[in-house]
């Protein structure tokens, strides 16, 4: 779903010290802007505003972060936008599914008592913690459902500037629907194969000239194909309510409510163990010789609940033609609890038996409330125009971990109880029960940031493009269930910046050159390793460069928009293993690590003709640990975990006529490890294949066939530790959709 992590919606709290600080570097700008503007010809030109996708979109022009004034045609920077309409056609139904359609783009699964969620990696690093909703971090670790969805925008390299601590591959932004002014209502239910359901509602109705309100429902239980006993169950609503559209005074208030209830799942155990039983000697560091079905947790112990909320208003006001202020605000809240159970070997050594004794317990809630204040003008110095963006930004987060224990003795783990790894039994007798011991553990995040980004046309061949932020990100991690005296303190200050230079051979081309930086503190997720022999809190953040070469046109009468680039992204302060640290246990780190990923992007989306849509991609990435010390020095010109060399994804539509459709996709991703050590586990390369055949049986009335993974392979999607978690076996359904 795509809910924000933030503080509850009842208790908020908000430090107005750091509020008040970032208001009164608002009002600053806002002045000296507004002088400067006034001393200046204004040229009667609109102000270029994120234009929300429409369900029939397939090329969008524009991206949704306001901070890209231009056109993506003419944005210094590798961006995918995956529309509704594609997420329509592949019946998509989460942010995991829909990053599909994006190459370079590589998934892990959960650790310590986290399932996976929306965990993964863009170019090489992970980005676990940089997904937005409508422009504002959320932080939660969850899967999100896509049932309230205009677009997914994937933005790749370095992007601190853009969106603060983080996005050192790269930034997913999710867009939200509003209410616009027309009147509809489309219902829809798909049955599937797996004898799963999904039924939603969109309904939008006029309240006056400016006024409209939007409902999203949202109800399905999935069984998920190919996986014994895994199934995944949702509830959800979302409102948009919307005043003033097409006025220069607007306002938006959006309330969304999600409940989930899952089986979670860490998928197969890896086999490790150099001296394992002859039966898997040949499969060291490799999966297992089983079914990719089997299920090693227990269906009466294992669980995950989720409740997730939020709410958000957005006002906007036309200052004149050329100038908008926008200020957005957001609290919610995400709370997970749930047990899992990790598949682990009892002795690989002496048998092939798994255990469950090695459960991982989690009760948690990210909360967030945080303020935008921008500013969004265009206007004239002489012969430059300007796009401006401004702005400042205060967020609150906060993690809070209640300790979960056996509150009757878990008969599974005092036993221990074990199953056959060829023929696991998920349904052993279970007499425990966990709950709250009434300790905890809490982190907050504070962070305040003030950016400007300004594009200058000197001419219509040459743009150039500077950006710079400065965050200020402070934390609080009291990290003790049972002494709430210890805790660690963190305090960053870091600026990033970006510049890009944009040359325009044609009106439909442009080929430019880009360079950013991005920081990754040590409480980048809150929280911080308070090991006795870890020194993470003393030390300044993670700093990464990019670098990108690349060019763009629009081809076929405007229709298809292509673009290729060569991209080359450097950590030069990466965390690594403390030399003079001889202890035994080589905890303390440094920042003198170093890491490399470079290679080459290619994509095309848009219509090859009126009747056939194409969303394309491929990446290759070569991606190397240049330098590290003291333990860590084996890892020295090994691979980044997660990171294929290759990858690939297709997905063409084309219609016969007014009613019937039919689509085509297949995606390739290449050899992954989990991890940059010498005992690394390998997932193999693999390709799926899906099609879509949609019939409009009346004006009103829609039919869609879907078929996934139609040759049923079995494939490592999700990388772990000990651990992986196959992909999606086959799966067909077919959806119902009435319009009226």
């Amino acid at each position: 779903m795509t809910q924000v992590a933030g503080t509850a919606l009842s208790g908020t709290h908000f430090n107005k010290a750091p509020l008040a600080a970032a208001v009164a570097l608002a009002c600053t700008v806002l002045s000296t802007q507004a002088t400067a503007m006034q001393t200046e010809q204004v040229q009667e030109l609109a102000v270029a505003q994120a234009k929300a996708t429409t369900e029939d979109d397939v090329k969008v022009e524009q991206s949704s972060n306001i901070k890209f004034t231009r056109p993506l045609l003419d944005t210094a920077k590798t961006i995918t936008v995956i529309p509704q309409a594609v997420m329509k056609d592949r019946s998509v139904d989460s942010l995991r599914d829909a990053l599909r359609n994006v190459s370079g783009i590589s998934l892990a699964a959960g650790e310590g008592g986290a399932p996976s969620g929306d965990s993964m990696s863009i170019r090489g690093f992970s980005a676990t913690t940089d997904i937005f909703v409508d422009g504002i971090r959320d932080i939660a670790g969850y899967s999100r459902d896509t049932y309230n969805l205009e677009s997914i925008e994937v933005a790749k390299g370095p992007g601190s500037a853009v969106s603060g601590r983080g996005a050192t591959g790269g930034s997913i932004n999710l867009q939200s629907k509003t209410a616009r002014l027309d009147q509809f209502s489309d219902v829809s239910l798909r049955l599937g194969s797996e004898s799963d359901y999904r039924a939603t509602l969109d309904s939008n109705i006029t309240l006056g000239d400016t006024t409209a309100l939007r409902l999203n429902l949202l109800s399905d239980d999935v069984d998920v194909a190919g996986r014994n006993e895994v199934d995944n169950s949702k509830d959800a609503a979302a409102l948009s309510l919307a005043t003033g559209i097409g006025s220069a005074q607007r306002f938006s208030l959006n309330a969304e409510y999600q409940k989930q209830d899952n089986m979670p799942d860490y998928g197969l155990p890896w086999v490790s163990d150099p001296a394992a039983v002859p039966e898997l000697a040949d499969y060291v560091n490799e999966a297992p010789p089983v079914s990719f079905d089997n299920f090693y947790g227990n269906v009466f112990r294992d669980y995950e609940e989720i409740k997730a909320q939020s709410l958000t208003g957005r006002f906007e006001q036309d200052l004149s033609n050329t100038t908008m202020l926008r200020v957005q605000a957001r609290v919610g809240s995400v709370a997970r609890e749930g047990v899992v159970t990790a598949p682990r070997f009892i002795d690989q050594k002496t048998s092939t038996n798994v255990r469950q004794s090695d459960e991982k317990t989690r009760d948690t809630k990210n909360s967030l409330a945080a303020v935008q204040l921008d500013l969004v003008a265009e206007y004239q110095t002489g012969s430059i125009k300007h796009n401006l963006v401004t702005g400042v930004e205060w967020a609150q987060e906060t993690f809070k971990r209640w300790n979960m224990v056996d509150l009757v003795d878990d008969n599974l783990d005092s036993t221990p109880a074990l199953v056959d790894l060829y023929n696991p039994d998920p349904r052993l007798p279970f007499t425990g029960r966990y709950g709250r011991d009434g300790n905890s553990i809490e982190a907050e995040g504070d962070n305040i940031a003030i950016y400007v980004f300004d594009t200058l046309t000197l001419n219509p061949q040459w743009e150039l493009t500077l950006g710079a932020r400065w965050d200020s990100f402070e934390t609080d991690y009291q990290y003790s269930y049972t002494d709430p005296s210890l805790q660690v303190d963190t305090k960053d200050s870091m600026l990033s910046w970006n510049a890009g230079l944009v040359y325009k051979p044609a009106a439909n081309g442009s080929i430019y050159f880009a360079v950013g930086t991005s920081f990754n503190p040590s409480a980048e997720g809150l929280t911080v390793s308070t090991n006795t022999n870890s020194n993470l809190i003393d030390l300044e953040p993670e700093e990464t460069v990019s670098y990108e070469l690349g060019t763009k046109w629009d081809l076929l009468d405007g229709r298809l928009l292509t673009s290729a680039a060569l991209f080359r992204t450097e950590k030069k302060h990466a965390r690594t293993d403390d030399p003079d640290f001889t202890d035994g246990q080589s905890s303390f780190d440094t920042l003198n690590g170093q890491q490399r990923v470079q290679g080459i992007e290619l994509s095309a989306v848009g219509y090859l003709q009126p009747n056939w849509t194409l969303i394309a991609a491929y990446t290759y990435q070569d991606s190397e640990i240049t330098h590290a010390e003291g333990d860590d020095a084996s890892q020295i010109g090994m691979p980044l975990s997660g990171t294929p060399e290759h990858s690939a994804s297709v997905w063409s539509r084309y219609d016969y006529n007014d009613k019937l459709a039919f689509g085509a996709g297949v995606q390739y991703v290449g050899e992954r490890f989990n991890n940059s050590s010498a005992n690394r586990k390998t997932a193999p390369g693999y390709t799926t294949y899906d099609v879509m055949l949609s019939y409009q049986a009346t004006d009103k009335l829609g039919l869609q066939l879907n078929g996934v993974n139609l040759s049923d392979k079995r494939y490592i999607e999700q990388l772990g530790g000990g651990h992986f978690i196959p992909g999606e076996g086959r799966h067909v359904s077919i959806t119902a959709s009435y319009s009226f």
